[in-house]
């Protein structure tokens, strides 16, 4: 009889973090970070042993501005949990988001290795090797990414951005245009075209996108400052 109790208890202990963490998930969805930051810490105290809750907390760290401890509660679970891509995408992201590229990468091959479809882990690869002028690797990753995803404008995007910093105008317009096709409100992919049009002097063009931008995003500096200087340069 006594033997058992402890096993019983760890059961119960582990049901109890399971609960705790469902609905921290709940209050994260309903962007109750704070509330659901609690409800993982709960979680972890009572089952520490549990890769998930690590990663799930480091989620909602991560969303409140936390990298430091994100990524430290994305390292325990994958100590936890060694091939745990969740955690290593999320760590790669939170890397990127602060910056520190390599790192990034290194998560995000690992992440893929493990998960060769994730389109968002081989588009945000994509992204890294973009911040690191590895222009081409860039674009083999957002290739790859459009092809599992035709339908995503973000690749469509950043490939364009990755081929107007080789020189490839032309191809770069092709893909910003093919962005806003899928997505008429997207702002970063109408400010490309803009600066391409710009780059071309087609000015009123760009100032057509620009001007967009605005419609969608009244106060979204790059586009009023791109305008500003689309205007200068078609008065010249």
């Amino acid at each position: 009889m006594d033997a058992a109790a402890p096993s019983n208890q760890v059961l119960a202990g582990k049901d109890l973090a399971l609960a705790f963490a469902i609905r921290g998930s709940a209050y994260r969805v309903r962007g109750a970070l704070w509330a659901a930051l609690e409800d993982y810490d709960q979680a972890a105290k009572l089952d520490p042993h549990s890769a998930d809750i690590f990663f799930r907390r480091g989620i909602v760290l991560g969303m409140l501005g936390e990298a430091d401890r994100a990524i430290a509660d994305f390292d325990q679970a994958i100590k936890l949990e060694p091939d745990h891509a969740g955690a290593l995408y999320s760590r790669g992201l939170t890397y990127s988001n602060t910056g520190r590229w390599e790192r990034a990468i290194k998560d995000y091959d690992q992440a893929i290795k493990l998960s060769p479809n994730n389109v968002m882990a081989i588009t945000n690869r994509g992204n890294a090797y973009l911040a690191t002028k590895q222009y081409d690797r860039a674009i083999a990753d957002y290739d790859r990414a459009i092809e599992l995803d035709p339908n995503e404008a973000i690749p469509l995007n950043n490939r364009g951005s990755a081929y107007y910093q080789i020189g490839q105008a032309d191809r770069a317009m092709d893909d910003f245009s093919a962005a806003i096709k899928l997505d008429p409100n997207y702002t970063d992919a109408l400010n490309n075209r803009g600066l391409a049009y710009l780059g071309r002097g087609a000015y009123d063009l760009a100032i057509k996108d620009f001007d967009q931008v605005l419609k969608l995003k009244s106060n979204d500096a790059d586009a009023i400052r791109n305008r500003a200087d689309a205007l200068a340069r078609k008065s010249k």
